[in-house]
């Protein structure tokens, strides 16, 4: 049984640190160095105080290796306001992949921080938790 709870969890991992499973759906939230526009993905906020909100942001001109886009994958506590980021995907003009960077959920809880004033990353944390969407209303007792 145990040897069936570790396969099983084995096979999840790769599905838990996947990008979520829907369309997203691109708000702005600013802009961040050189004017490249800060989009944050709304579908991947929920009313809970601790968000993992997908972000991305555009260069143009692209920077020295090509990123025209960078796609954030940002571990988010509204109620401390600290945030670090998990994932970072550098994309080419053709929507290729050039780099992709990931920490552990884990690693990203013990080094939670205040974000760098002025930083698209400060900008994320400070508009993601304002687009979360409200709570559901409570449930109703028979």
């Amino acid at each position: 049984m145990r040897r069936f709870l570790i396969l099983s969890l084995a096979l999840a991992a790769p599905a838990l640190s996947a990008p979520p499973n829907h369309a997203p759906r691109w708000a702005p939230a600013g802009t961040g160095e050189g004017g490249g526009v800060i989009e944050i993905d709304r579908a991947s906020l929920t009313w809970r105080p601790l968000q993992h909100a997908w972000w991305r942001i555009h260069y143009a001109p692209p920077k020295q290796d090509g990123t025209v886009e960078e796609r954030n994958l940002e571990l988010i506590d509204c109620r401390e306001r600290v945030s670090y980021g998990i994932e970072t995907v550098s994309l080419d003009a053709s929507g290729a992949v050039i780099s992709d960077q990931r920490d552990s959920e884990d690693l990203a809880m013990q080094r939670m921080s205040p974000p760098t004033p002025g930083t698209p990353g400060e900008t994320v944390a400070i508009q993601a938790c304002r687009m979360r969407p409200p709570p559901p209303p409570p449930r109703k007792r028979p």
